[in-house]
């Protein structure tokens, strides 16, 4: 089905995702919104968490102060009014198809970040899991399917059966920090041998609180090193 839809969109003009005007391929966005969507050059961001900063590969007041429990973060970009629209209709409104276009931040920055030949590259990637009870209400994990994308295009293995949500816990979104950490303590459970460099994937990091929690986990079931990988980065409200 998917291949199908996309393959209209490359012979059938259709509306781009993000302001409308008819056209082709399979990301779903015109030339127009290709260029203002992927960044220009390598955005600077904290190289821990992956939030904007001024200069790069300087560390946010916050991760100065005390560092999150994974090693580094890649974001695509900031989670602003249109990455938001399509990472809705991606989780709420049943609509893979949106996908590629949030890809294709995130496949630049990783592309930047780590040019050929690569080094200090993860052997696996590992989807944030979600508990049972919140994949049969969506109907799927979001963030399998982006490590599926994201494995296939980057040759990488993904671990989608390593680790899984054994606690249930209220939306996130609704958390502040300190709820957040409380509600994912004994969240995660590890249920195969995992590689020495594993990279976590999801669609949004806002506090980082997920991300640290499984990425504690993994550390003490066997990882060595901790990477994360999102198509968004929530901003500083200042930003």
């Amino acid at each position: 089905m998917k291949f199908l839809a996309n393959l209209t969109r490359m012979l059938i003009p259709a509306p781009c995702f993000l302001c409308g005007a008819a056209t082709i391929g399979d990301a779903g966005l015109c030339p127009r919104c290709v260029s203002a969507w992927i960044p220009k050059g390598i955005e600077p961001r904290c190289p821990q968490c992956a939030i904007r900063v001024p200069l790069a590969d300087v560390l946010c007041p916050d991760c100065a102060n005390r560092l999150p429990h994974f090693d580094r973060a890649e974001a695509g970009l900031d989670f602003h009014a249109a990455t938001r629209h399509l990472v809705h209709q991606l989780k709420f409104q049943r609509q893979p198809w949106v996908l590629p276009a949030l890809l294709l931040p995130l496949m630049a920055r990783l592309e930047q970040r780590y040019p050929l030949p690569r080094q200090d590259w993860p052997d696996a990637l590992i989807p944030m899991p979600i508990h049972p009870q919140r994949r049969a209400l969506r109907g799927f994990n979001q963030a399998r399917l982006i490590a599926d994308h994201l494995g296939k295009f980057l040759a990488l293995p993904v671990l989608g059966q390593a680790v899984v949500r054994v606690k249930a816990s209220p939306p996130q979104s609704g958390l502040d920090a300190a709820a957040r950490r409380k509600s994912l303590r004994h969240a995660f459970e590890v249920r195969q041998s995992l590689p020495a460099h594993v990279a976590i994937v999801d669609d949004v990091m806002t506090t980082g609180s997920s991300a640290a929690s499984l990425a504690t986990v993994l550390k003490q079931a066997g990882a060595q090193r901790v990477t994360v990988w999102v198509l968004a980065r929530t901003p500083r409200p200042d930003q």
